[in-house]
């Protein structure tokens, strides 16, 4: 049995969800493990039924219970400890009990079965608000939609600020627009940001629509509403970075920021056709 540690909001449960789409071609016994998911308070908690639709294939056991299980009889791998290296995963089959523990943040994980993986996140328009489901059929006919993701809120908090903080900078924003408007002509944008407020004040986006209706359970409208746009500005979010990767429009242009942490240069998380510009 192999077991896949299930943690973190939306864009991170999607990487590990498709590590678990891809490690299950090989080890048809492969779960998802939400032992420690049922204690996670942030962000809405695990989704991917709710927003996908996708079947039951989770391992739930009272924590205590998990982890003598875990000590006694499964080898686990850390990812963190593997530097991005595959090597664990095709290894794993030398050992009958194999639990992952880690976030996934790399499309090689899942190369050879995108497809499938694109299946597996669709977006239900039927469950979309109203002024989503009007705004998708609007960027659906823009053939110039720019999605803008501004990530503040958490990663503003001293326990998020020391990774992930102060990455996607004012000046970073300003160099993305102008590597937009070398790369498309009269650009539309739609700004999605937790901080809306912020985004009017500092960025010179004239004429853009702010989405700042998508809350709480609705959250995930907005990764499906960037979806739908030709191009993209992420910031070093897993939930960005969703919404640019399901775009499905082959001229795409996406702009990233050169740093994805602070505590590492390592950008391995994108793509090799995304665009990196400067954060300062």
């Amino acid at each position: 049995m192999r077991l896949i540690k299930m943690t973190g909001g939306l864009g991170n449960q999607m990487f590990i969800y498709a590590l678990y789409l891809r490690m299950k071609k090989d080890f048809p016994d492969t779960r998802i493990d939400l032992s420690d998911m049922m204690h996670y308070r942030a962000h809405n908690g695990y989704e991917m039924r709710r927003v996908f639709g996708l079947p039951k294939t989770e391992f739930l056991l009272p924590r205590r219970v998990k982890k003598v299980l875990e000590f006694l009889f499964f080898r686990t791998v850390l990812e963190r400890k593997q530097g991005g290296s595959l090597r664990p995963y095709r290894e794993s089959s030398l050992w009958p009990f194999v639990y992952f523990k880690g976030f996934y943040q790399n499309e090689k994980y899942f190369a050879d079965i995108r497809s499938e993986v694109r299946r597996a996140f669709t977006f239900d328009m039927s469950r979309a608000n109203a002024r989503s489901a009007t705004l998708a059929a609007r960027i659906d006919a823009d053939a110039s939609a720019v999605s803008v993701h501004v990530r503040r809120g958490d990663y503003l908090l001293p326990r998020h600020y020391a990774s992930m903080g102060g990455i996607c900078t004012e000046t970073y924003f300003e160099n993305a627009l102008r590597a937009i408007a070398l790369r498309v002509d009269d650009p539309h944008y739609y700004v999605f940001s937790d901080d809306p407020e912020w985004v009017r004040t500092h960025l010179p986006l004239p004429n853009a629509v702010c989405v700042d209706w998508n809350t709480g359970s609705d959250s995930w409208q907005d990764m499906m509403l960037m979806s739908r746009c030709r191009h993209h500005i992420i910031s070093n979010s897993t939930f960005s970075w969703w919404g640019a990767w399901l775009s499905q429009h082959s001229e795409k242009v996406v702009i990233a920021p050169c740093r994805w942490t602070r505590q590492s240069e390592d950008t391995s998380i994108l793509p090799e056709t995304w665009t990196k510009v400067d954060i300062s």
